[in-house]
């Protein structure tokens, strides 16, 4: 009778910001089963997958950034499935919490970094002094940054297994004792009846494509402005800043968040240098205008509403609710952000502290965002006057549970200050929350 060999004692690192990113761009699909159901996978390495020996995953340590995000292709199946333009990390959280990981935050420390690799690296460098002799460390990532690291696992004689794609450094794979393709141990999350992914969907006869990224800053920033002059051009008056916003990425595409404006950070930011436009500061956000044609706006001057109807209905709330928490100003964008950054810091033992408010403000810029920390801040004080329980445990759903006790609070606010809002600006409200789409997903379900 043959004796089944001992386990291995090991330990197992997971950059999850670095695997997820780099699994999306390649299977959409397969980064979701990955991310959603990490105990297939984490069944195939205790049974010796991409080694010789069965395993024991003694340390299960997923490090993630709560308001990191990736945009699913657009018109893809994911894209079409969420019914939202970002698929953020903080919703998986509670999945690998569930497969028995630690779950270690890692918030951005720089524009393009968090700090996973720094954190992963300390983390393993004290295990190799654990009163546990671990035997093999399983490290996910095919961050370059961790080649010394392998290094010195192999000088203290141990074992080290690295799941990255074929794209990674060379030099970080010859640094460890196996390596097996990242996309095939994604592949063991895939259910067995998996279909194939739906095409995504063509464009009908007729219809026009964004115009290409121009690529370069310069011509980024061109193609912008005389989008811009061309809506002004046609307005009989001042433009409302937020909505021509919208249709400027709706007309462009992508790329005009991805690039942060062509460099200059944000639209007002980019507005600057134009010099036959004018952007005049008000009430969310602004109104732009041709000083030679249109008249300089002004909140008396009658029939100067905001176009965008949104806008109109907050405007209409700041002004019942002033003596309460200033309401945020923020785009429907902006608060998803911030609300999937808050539920990614939970559990708490009380409301965020102002310094974690600038964090995320700071991490909403590094993407393209104007989410001002004033803005976090306010949305916190109507949360807290909604009495939301920030001990409560993280789960899938957090940043929609936080999303519904703000426009609780915010209805409640408005009846209790003698406001009959319409179902028609209820309804513009928790689009703006992002209560809407979920609302009609379950709906057609």
């Amino acid at each position: 009778m043959q004796i089944p060999p001992e386990p291995r004692r090991a330990a197992l690192y997971l950059d999850f910001d670095n695997v997820f990113s780099t699994l999306a761009g390649l299977d959409e699909a397969v980064a979701w089963h990955f991310a959603s159901d990490p105990g297939r996978w984490l069944a195939a390495l205790a049974a010796g997958l991409g080694g010789d020996r069965p395993r024991r995953l003694l340390v299960r340590r997923c490090y993630l950034n709560p308001a990191g995000w990736t945009e699913p292709e657009p018109g893809g199946p994911l894209a079409s499935w969420l019914g939202q333009p970002r698929l953020y990390f903080s919703r998986f959280r509670a999945d690998f919490t569930r497969a028995g990981f630690e779950v270690v935050d890692c918030p951005r420390l720089a524009r393009l970094k968090n700090g996973a690799d720094i954190q992963m690296a300390l983390d393993i460098a004290d295990a190799l002094h654990h009163p546990t002799r671990f035997e093999e460390f399983l490290i996910l990532s095919g961050d370059s940054d961790f080649t010394p690291l392998l290094h010195r696992l192999r000088a203290h004689d141990r074992l080290s297994l690295l799941a990255a794609q074929g794209v990674s450094a060379q030099a970080l794979r010859a640094a460890a004792d196996a390596v097996i393709p990242l996309v095939d141990l994604a592949e063991t999350a895939l259910p067995e009846d998996r279909a194939a992914p739906a095409e995504p969907p063509k464009l009908e006869a007729g219809a026009a494509a964004p115009p290409p990224d121009p690529a370069e800053p310069a011509a980024q920033r061109a193609a912008i402005l005389a989008l811009l002059r061309q809506e002004v051009a046609g307005a009989p008056g001042p433009l409302h800043l937020p909505a021509l916003g919208k249709r400027i990425h709706l007309a462009l595409g992508g790329w005009v968040r991805a690039s942060r404006f062509g460099g200059a950070g944000t639209l007002a930011k980019l507005l600057e240098g134009a010099e036959d436009l004018a952007l005049e500061a008000g009430p969310g956000g602004g109104w732009l205008y041709d000083p030679q044609r249109h008249d300089r706006p002004s909140l008396s001057q009658p029939g100067l509403l905001p176009d965008d109807p949104l806008e109109a209905v907050l405007a209409e709330l700041r002004l019942a609710l002033r003596d309460l928490p200033e309401l945020p100003r923020l785009g429907a964008a902006e608060l998803e952000f911030a609300l999937h950054g808050l539920a990614g810091l939970l559990p708490l033992p009380g409301p965020p502290e102002p310094a974690q408010a600038e964090a995320l403000a700071a991490e909403a810029g590094a993407t393209g965002l104007d989410l001002p920390a004033r803005a976090v801040v306010a949305l916190v004080a109507w949360l807290q006057r909604a009495r939301l329980d920030w001990r409560q445990p993280p789960e899938p759903e957090a940043a929609a549970r936080l999303g519904r006790a703000f426009y609780a609070e915010l209805t409640r606010a408005a009846a209790a200050a003698g406001l009959r809002l319409p179902e028609t600006a209820l309804a513009l409200l928790r689009d703006w929350v992002g209560l809407a789409t979920r609302r009609e997903a379950a709906v057609e379900a």
